[in-house]
């Protein structure tokens, strides 16, 4: 039988913990060459009504966890020109205003498919988990400031990941432009972890004195600036868009989620070669494409920096715990669904949650 389960189940299923102990492991192996990730693929569809259909996958595999996943997204996207910067939004298309997100989960023993299951779950928590790994290798031991600008589900989960792997965090900083939205995830988080969590009045003012920052936001321009950042701070981001001019220049260790940054592109009315980039200009609307193209060149070649699997294994030297340091979270790997979809799947099955459906409708007896 093939497994499917929702959203709402995988949240019972695996805690953070279990999630950062599984790519612990898992970027052990890929630093070792036992384990293997494919880039992501992104196919743009034409403009309608100001957005564009994008047609997303990734996949890996884990030969630890004999899995093999593919992570695909079926998305409307739209970018918005704010006074806080470039939005990036996904909108919920889908029937019932959903999106539309699903893991394929195989068995590297038969071939057979597994499971069926929303990305929306372990899409926060991968993101959050890896961010929190970085942090793990790369930062001082015990530092207790965290700002954290970014005040959605993403965020939310950042501050879960980065609460694991140091506990010594005694303050926290939320800043989101939306004050009800940082109000509210200050209240969450302080209600439980029992900590001081502030909902800050700008992002400078959240960041100024901190020993952690991470950014889990929908901008795809810059939220921090260097001059914010206390000269020991670790810095983390979804995407290095997020990162002021010098930050990545001024840091004495830059490390990376994968060295292969950017996904390939693939733009109705661009021709058949894929455009490498984070939101190409070829793909946005005029006036987003006119402000992406005025940030400037990296100052840091994100493709020659150590990578999280050479992270997990040591194979890097620490640097001074009062310089700054930062982890690019490039691109997601689709390695990292392989790992915690076999998570999911081993702990739904043994607890009998879900629904099953017949494997054989997925298979054939013609030679494909």
């Amino acid at each position: 039988m093939t497994l499917v389960l929702s959203n709402e189940e995988i949240g019972h299923l695996i805690s953070m913990g279990e999630v950062i102990d599984r790519l612990d492991v898992t970027y052990h192996d890929l630093g070792n060459g036992e384990a293997q990730n494919r880039p992501r693929s992104d196919i743009y569809g034409p403009f309608r009504d100001n957005a564009r259909y994008i047609f997303k996958t990734m996949d890996g595999m884990a030969p630890r966890f004999e899995a093999a996943a593919i992570r695909l997204n079926s998305d409307t996207i739209r970018w918005n020109v704010t006074p806080a910067g470039i939005r990036k939004d996904k909108q919920p298309t889908g029937p019932g205003g959903k999106w539309i997100g699903l893991i394929l989960l195989f068995s590297m023993r038969t071939g057979e498919p597994l499971a069926i299951i929303p990305d929306g779950m372990i899409q926060s928590m991968r993101v959050a988990a890896t961010n929190a790994l970085g942090a793990k290798y790369m930062a001082p031991e015990y530092i207790s400031t965290y700002a954290l600008l970014g005040a959605g589900q993403q965020a939310a989960a950042q501050a879960r990941a980065m609460l694991h792997v140091r506990p010594s965090i005694k303050e926290i900083r939320v800043f989101s432009p939306t004050p009800a939205t940082r109000e509210k995830l200050a209240a969450e988080l302080a209600a439980e972890f029992g900590i001081k969590v502030i909902a800050a009045e700008s992002a400078e003012k959240a960041v100024r004195g901190a020993d952690l920052v991470g950014c889990a936001t929908n901008s795809i321009t810059p939220v921090v600036q260097l001059e914010w950042l206390e000269p020991h701070a670790h810095v983390t981001c979804v995407k290095e868009l997020e990162l002021g001019p010098g930050i990545l220049g001024r840091s004495s260790l830059v490390a990376v989620h994968t060295r292969l940054d950017r996904p390939a592109n693939y733009i109705v009315g661009e021709g058949e070669n894929p455009i490498y980039d984070h939101d190409p200009a070829q793909g946005l609307p005029e006036e987003v494409a006119r402000t992406r193209i005025t940030r400037p060149e990296n100052e840091v070649d994100l493709t020659r920096q150590i990578d999280i699997g050479e992270l997990a294994v040591g194979r890097f030297q620490k640097p001074p715990h009062s310089s700054m340091t930062t982890f690019v979270n490039t691109i997601g790997m689709g390695l990292q669904f392989a790992a915690i979809g076999s998570l999911v799947w081993e702990k739904a099955t043994a607890q009998g949650i879900g629904r099953d459906i017949p494997t054989d409708w997925f298979l054939e007896d013609m030679h494909p």
